[in-house]
């Protein structure tokens, strides 16, 4: 895993859907949600313009919520909304980086050292988080490379 860093990043615009999955149902959901999204973008006629995100909105021991989706160029919004997707933004302003690399049932280890390293430079977390996959499907797993996404804030 890459040491944790601080960056400023600049919003863009995001077309995602809405899922909610048990923790063990999570891979299953996920290759679906991917899917549907797949023939959404295709009907809307618009690209894909950056990794596969997933944005966890409301988690638990047992599930998650989340959006999945992916960023978007401006001129295809309308057409994405149009063929039913939500549009947000991809994450912006101060975020804690880091990558994990291995199997995604290991990432939680990253979550632990991003943890630890906010608390040493007197950061809070957001209640959110993003994850951006950069490996293709048939990676293989102690191959596979996550970005997590956090934005911080200063303790207080």
């Amino acid at each position: 895993m890459a040491d944790p860093a601080i960056v400023e990043l600049n919003p863009r615009p995001f077309a995602y859907i809405s899922l909610r999955s048990t923790l063990p149902q999570m891979p299953q959901t996920m290759g679906q949600g991917f899917a549907s999204l797949g023939q959404m973008f295709a009907e809307a006629g618009a690209q894909m313009a950056g990794n596969p995100l997933a944005h966890y909105t409301d988690f638990d021991a047992t599930s998650a919520s989340f959006d999945l989706g992916f960023p978007v160029l401006e001129t295809d919004v309308p057409a994405l909304r149009a063929a039913g997707l939500s549009i947000g933004q991809t994450p912006g302003g101060r975020n804690m980086t880091a990558t994990h690399v291995g199997p995604y049932d290991t990432v939680s280890r990253t979550y632990d050292l991003m943890t630890t390293a906010m608390k040493d430079q007197k950061l809070s977390p957001g209640k959110d988080m993003w994850e951006s996959y950069l490996s293709p499907p048939e990676t293989p797993p102690e191959q596979i490379r996550t970005d997590v996404i956090w934005p911080v804030e200063a303790a207080g």
